[in-house]
């Protein structure tokens, strides 16, 4: 398959936007009057339930590729990877690099239930996107999960991202046809071999989507939803994630 040339600016001109959601400022009052302490260190925090000082030492993502977002030396445009065999997504966008806080966090949120965790970053990520005015083409698309794992696990934490992000989303547009073990301890050639057919199309896809997850270790799994979504038709791909593995 010929792969696409990174011609983002122009295309998201071009096509709606993803409209990012502003900080709830009801909860911010609420954190403010019921708690004001911040998850990392319980020191106080009027607003987010992250204080100032652990908010400036979030492992916020800069320097990356443009393709994959892999953290780069400034100046780099492109990781020699996506040089020398691009994704099939068109962009992407990390927040912060999986490390640090935010990797306990999305842990937590992911594993353990605690949707407070992931409501947080995902409103961070989005006041984050907002004052960079990064601009992605609608409709946002959630990675979706088999529905043994959705079982287990009770919700789809990309979905609960994307819809704390903004809008609008698109749901049940890709099903996940088969259930795959544990991505993690894996390299990636072999996440690649695994995930061979795993996505299937429900409908016809729009011209453009902007796909959502929480991490991106070798982009295995993103790269895979891109590529089904271009044989449905889909032209123009972008990726955002809350963190991004180095």
């Amino acid at each position: 398959m010929t792969r696409p040339a990174d011609t983002s600016t122009a295309m998201t001109a071009a096509r709606p936007a993803v409209r990012w959601r502003s900080i709830d400022r009801i909860a911010a009052v609420g954190h403010a009057l019921l708690d004001g302490r911040c998850r990392l260190c319980a020191g106080p925090s009027a607003y987010w339930a992250i204080c100032a000082g652990c908010h400036e030492e979030l492992p916020w993502s800069s320097a990356a590729c443009r393709r994959c977002g892999l953290p780069l030396s400034a100046g780099a445009d492109h990781c020699a990877g996506c040089l020398s065999a691009p994704p099939a997504f068109n962009r992407s966008v990390a927040v912060w690099s999986y490390t640090h806080a935010v990797a306990p966090l999305i842990r937590r949120f992911k594993l353990y239930d605690d949707w407070a965790a992931g409501r947080l970053l995902s409103a961070m990520a989005a006041a984050q996107l907002r004052a960079r005015h990064w601009s992605c083409p609608a409709p946002l698309v959630a990675m979706p999960l088999h529905v043994q794992r959705l079982r287990q696990r009770g919700f789809n934490q990309a979905e609960l991202i994307a819809h704390w992000l903004g809008g609008p989303l698109i749901k049940r547009l890709v099903k996940r046809t088969h259930h795959t073990p544990s991505q993690r301890q894996l390299n990636a050639a072999t996440r690649e071999d695994n995930l061979r057919g795993v996505f299937a199309l429900q409908a016809p896809p729009p011209q453009a989507v902007t796909l959502v997850d929480d991490v991106m270790t070798t982009g295995a799994s993103l790269n895979a939803l891109a590529r089904c979504l271009r044989e449905g038709g889909t032209q123009h791909i972008e990726v955002i994630v809350l963190a991004r593995a180095i």
